[in-house]
């Protein structure tokens, strides 16, 4: 007795295909990927699906720091977070890694932009530029 697809279900087949995509592109690009969802696990883009309801797909993509740069920003006292040369730095680069995810997507047919609101900071992909 088999169970009838929902129509939901081929919305999140269609959501699985384009982060894939996007995971491809950025890989091909030679960026490195994070694999999981914990982030204390893994470093690198991560790809999260903006809406699984929602068409054409969209996807938020975050820089994620090595695990060791996580652990000295658990030590740095808040008031001091400012100030923190490796804080800086981590901004630094992560401006360089965005400008360098949208020209990739960008150039792969991607739309690709910074995100506002609450997800400041992290990329907003969707399917197509035009």
């Amino acid at each position: 007795m088999g169970t009838q697809p929902r129509e939901s279900d081929g919305m999140l087949i269609r959501h699985d295909v384009f982060a894939d995509r996007v995971k491809t592109t950025l890989a091909r690009a030679g960026l490195p990927l994070a694999s999981t969802f914990d982030d204390a696990l893994s470093s690198g883009v991560y790809v999260e699906i903006a809406d699984e309801e929602r068409l054409p797909p969209q996807a938020f993509l975050k820089w994620r720091v090595h695990p060791i740069l996580q652990e000295h920003f658990r030590t740095v006292p808040h008031n001091a977070l400012l100030s923190d040369p490796q804080v800086r730095e981590l901004r630094i680069a992560q401006e360089a890694m965005n400008t360098a995810v949208i020209a990739v997507l960008e150039g792969a047919g991607f739309s690709a932009r910074l995100a506002r609101g609450e997800r400041a900071g992290e990329v907003l992909v969707g399917e197509s530029a035009n």
